[in-house]
């Protein structure tokens, strides 16, 4: 029998004002909630406190067709929230331990910046990003001046190839590529620099990325599609981590 020392890691999913429709209407609920820094700080210490391993907020590039409809739109806040990677550059200043996972998207994001965001926020947070990797089912295509919203699989294979990217981009730079030598005035090897020139279906990127390797190599990154493509990508990048 193991004797192996197992150990549960506990993550805190936030979602504002609550996950129903109605919850700011409770009476000790934050009414404000989505756009209030105080109540999002009270939130992470006392996970922290907690020993929590991490605090997580879902996200969408825009607003939730539901809240199209007049009604709808008239009684949730779940429309009114922070950008998660701008909310966790804040966050990780008044605490010090706990991973913050944020979600982006690959099929309305672009990996170069996607990649130099993350790599940025690791570095603000000393080694705590994580990225929720999401292709984003509902069609928010016209608030991104494209031709409609891409058919399952075709977000996928997408998919795919945009998290290659954005780790190859992460690879940019080697551990000890910085020198910053002041009496030399040798800031960087550039041997230790890498392009990482993709040319693919759906990309074409030269890099190298302009943030140095992230604190932890990659941020860790996150995947809970339920599709068989989602299960596939999960797969897929638990074996590139």
């Amino acid at each position: 029998m193991s004797t192996s020392k197992r150990q549960m890691r506990l993550g805190a999913f936030i979602m504002a004002t609550g996950h129903h429709i109605a919850a700011w209407r409770h009476p000790e609920a934050q009414a404000d909630a989505g756009l209030n820094i105080d109540h999002y700080r009270e939130l992470a210490q006392t996970a922290e406190r907690g020993k929590f391993d991490l605090v997580f907020v879902a996200d969408s590039p825009a607003g939730w067709e539901r809240a199209k409809d007049p009604e709808a739109l008239r009684r949730t806040a779940q429309g009114a929230h922070f950008e998660p990677l701008t909310l966790w550059a804040a966050l990780s200043q008044v605490t010090k331990h706990i991973g913050f996972v944020a979600t982006a998207s690959t099929t309305y994001e672009d990996p170069y910046l996607l990649a130099r965001r993350f790599a940025s926020l690791d570095y603000i947070s000393k080694g705590r990003a994580a990225w929720n990797v999401v292709t984003t089912g509902a069609d928010v295509s016209k608030n991104f001046s494209i031709a409609g919203h891409p058919a399952h699989a075709d977000r996928y294979e997408r998919a795919e190839e945009f998290v290659d990217l954005v780790k190859g981009l992460w690879d940019s730079y080697e551990d000890d590529a910085f020198i910053r030598d002041k009496e030399s005035g040798v800031y960087l090897d550039p041997d230790k620099v890498h392009l990482v020139d993709h040319k693919g279906k759906f990309f074409s990127v030269t890099g190298p990325l302009n943030v140095g390797r992230p604190v932890q190599g990659y941020p860790v990154i996150v995947q809970a599609g339920a599709s068989e493509p989602g299960r596939e990508l999960a797969a897929r990048t638990a074996e590139m981590i």
